[in-house]
C-alpha cells in the first residue's frame, strides 16, 4: 500500500473528474466508442478510489456515498450503451445522430459532484474529530417479553393464564 498524500489524493480525484466529463461528453454525441467508454471506466474506478482514501484520510464519512455512487454509475454507463430495456426485453438504442439524454446528464451530474468535491475540500466542517455519518431512530421495541400479556391493570400474566 503507497502513501499518498492529501495533495496527490485530491489531485488525482478532479483529474479523473474531468476526465470522465469528457468522456460522457464524447459517449453523448458518439456512444460506439470503446475506448472512451473505457476511459470513463477507468476514470469512475479511480473517483471511487479516491474518495475512499479521502475518507480514510481525513476521517470524513461524507466522502463514502460519492464513491458508492460512482460504482453503480459505472455499471448504469455500460446498460445505457447496450440500449434502453423495454418491457418485452428486447433493448432499443438512441437514434445515431442525437444526444445521449443520459450521457449527458452524467456529465453535467459530474460537474455538480466536482463542485461538491472541491467544497467538502476546502470548507471548514466545524467539527472536532471524526465525522460519522447521521444516525436514524431505531426500531420500535416492545419492552413486554415474549409469552406474556398485559392485563387491564397493567400486571404482567403468562399468555397461558
Amino acid at each position: 500500500m503507497s502513501a499518498l498524500t492529501e495533495i496527490e489524493i485530491f489531485d488525482c480525484m478532479t483529474s479523473n473528474l474531468k476526465l470522465a466529463i469528457e468522456a460522457c461528453d464524447v459517449l453523448a454525441r458518439v456512444p460506439l466508442k470503446g475506448s472512451t467508454y473505457d476511459k470513463l471506466r477507468k476514470s469512475l474506478r479511480l473517483i471511487e478510489g479516491t474518495c475512499k482514501q479521502a475518507a480514510a484520510w481525513r476521517e470524513d464519512t461524507r466522502w463514502l456515498p460519492l464513491g458508492m455512487q460512482m460504482g453503480r454509475v459505472h455499471q448504469m454507463a455500460g446498460d445505457w450503451l447496450r440500449g434502453f430495456k423495454m418491457p418485452d426485453g428486447t433493448r432499443v438504442k438512441i437514434a445515431d445522430g442525437t444526444l445521449h439524454p443520459c450521457f449527458v446528464k452524467l456529465a453535467d451530474n459530474l460537474r455538480g459532484l466536482l463542485k461538491l468535491a472541491e467544497g467538502y475540500r476546502t470548507k471548514a466542517t466545524g467539527r472536532i474529530g471524526m465525522i460519522l455519518p447521521a444516525v436514524g431512530e431505531g426500531p420500535h421495541r416492545d419492552t413486554r417479553p415474549a409469552g406474556w400479556r398485559q392485563a387491564p391493570s397493567g400486571l404482567l400474566l403468562p399468555s397461558a393464564a
